[in-house]
């Protein structure tokens, strides 16, 4: 079981992708993406925070940083749970490595024969049985070292852990406040929640998975689009670079055919019309990678997403997916519901050859990318060089007063009469 534990749980889901190590004290984004909380405090230090919020390091969505620092932002408790669960599968499955008890009041510290899931701690024979004597722990679940070991108790123990009440320490949270939406005990439930509406935490997390589920379908069914978008991208490229070839072959098969008449001017031209067509094929081709690029990391995105909210149905505790699930399920709508851009077209490259003899020029080649000449809703003509049906979205004309006075760009100022603007109140501005 371990070993198809840790295959299914990857080292990059369990680490850092600031630092590259295990995580340590691990934070959440409302992106789903995770980092150690002293990570993402000397990020936030090496840039800017505007409006107390934080530009996530991976896929660089912003993000609400409550009060400006890192310490209001959640704590990845399944993360942190699932990378203990993980190490103690590594200990239990290693060869040649002593397992001792890790209980801080035994004294003996002798070989660990046992596991006490509510106390997260490894037990010696004498531990266990002094478990099993003192009221407080008699009712605790412990499992022995070669139970755990044992096929599927990865699961089996995640699902059998319980998590206690921080301000009634001996009551486990069963229970959901749906007024409050959070998990709480028994005593919270009698004495704060009174009033409120609440169900059984397990009620609740089933509840979430379900909801999770139907938005994991529905955004793998998203990434399914992008893959179609990254495929008939990649064509488009490979049709770009085979085109390039193409051409660049009937120019230098059109080349052979003059040089008999005039050598030296054939190969002058043939060398201009190289270049103009690579330098063609390249504008095209740097038009066409960053939409390639964009497409691939919205799918990667959408796959790093879909893998966190398939990992915390497969192994969150009910606890963890109730803190965790609804942001998870909140991710999974916005990301469902972001539309797939089409793909942009751009005019056919070809070749014309010249055929006439003789002649001073090999032909000409086509495809060249124009300047956009649509113009955007602020009236000014778009002006850009991009595929066919992807303007820009902002206008960076920039806004002159009579009095020669630049005001700003566009898609600052806006559709604003200059005419009427004087040039102090435009400073002003």
């Amino acid at each position: 079981m371990a070993a198809s534990l840790l295959k299914e749980i990857s080292n990059d889901f369990l680490e850092c992708q600031i630092c590259l190590q295990p995580f340590r004290a691990p934070k959440i984004l409302p992106c789903l993406h995770t980092f150690c909380k002293e990570c993402l405090a000397e990020y936030t230090k090496a840039h800017s925070v505007e409006d107390d919020q934080i530009e996530c390091p991976t896929c660089r969505c912003k993000s609400p940083l409550p009060g400006g620092k890192v310490d209001g932002l959640k704590d990845n408790f399944f993360v942190e749970s699932l990378k203990d669960t993980v190490n103690l599968h590594k200990t239990l499955h290693s060869e040649g490595q002593d397992i001792v008890c890790s209980n801080p009041y035994c004294d003996s510290k002798g070989p660990a024969t046992s596991r006490c899931l509510n106390c997260d701690e490894l037990l010696c024979d004498e531990c266990v049985a002094a478990h099993s004597r003192i009221k407080v722990t008699r009712n605790h679940t412990v499992l022995g070292l070669d139970e755990l070991r044992g096929e599927g108790q990865a699961l089996n123990v995640r699902n059998g852990q319980e998590h206690t009440c921080s301000e009634h320490t001996d009551e486990v949270l069963k229970f959901f406040c749906e007024t409050c939406q959070v998990p709480m005990c028994r005593d919270c439930a009698l004495l704060k929640h009174r009033e409120h509406s609440f169900t059984h935490l397990k009620e609740h997390s089933a509840l979430v998975r379900a909801e999770v589920q139907g938005q994991i379908d529905k955004v793998k069914s998203k990434a399914s689009d992008y893959r179609a978008l990254c495929y008939q991208l990649q064509n488009q490229l490979e049709d770009e670079i085979q085109a390039e070839k193409d051409i660049d072959f009937q120019i230098v098969d059109a080349a052979s055919k003059l040089k008999k008449i005039i050598i030296s001017e054939v190969d002058k031209e043939k060398e201009t019309l190289q270049a103009k067509n690579r330098n063609i094929s390249a504008f095209r081709q740097k038009l066409l990678l960053p939409e390639k690029d964009g497409a691939g990391s919205k799918l990667a995105y959408l796959g790093s997403t879909v893998e966190f909210a398939e990992k915390l149905l497969s192994y969150g505790s009910d606890y963890e997916i109730t803190v965790v699930g609804s942001d998870t399920k909140k991710r999974l709508e916005t990301l469902e519901a972001e539309s797939v851009p089409s793909v942009g077209q751009m005019p056919p490259r070809t070749f014309d050859e010249n055929t006439k003899m003789p002649s001073f020029t090999l032909g000409s080649v086509h495809g060249d990318i124009e300047a956009c000449e649509l113009k955007l809703p602020c009236g000014h003509v778009c002006g850009d060089k991009h595929l066919v049906g992807l303007c820009k979205t902002s206008c960076f004309v920039q806004i002159k007063l009579k009095c020669g006075h630049l005001l700003g760009p566009c898609y600052e100022v806006g559709n604003v009469a200059v005419n009427k603007i004087s040039c102090a109140r435009a400073h002003q501005l």
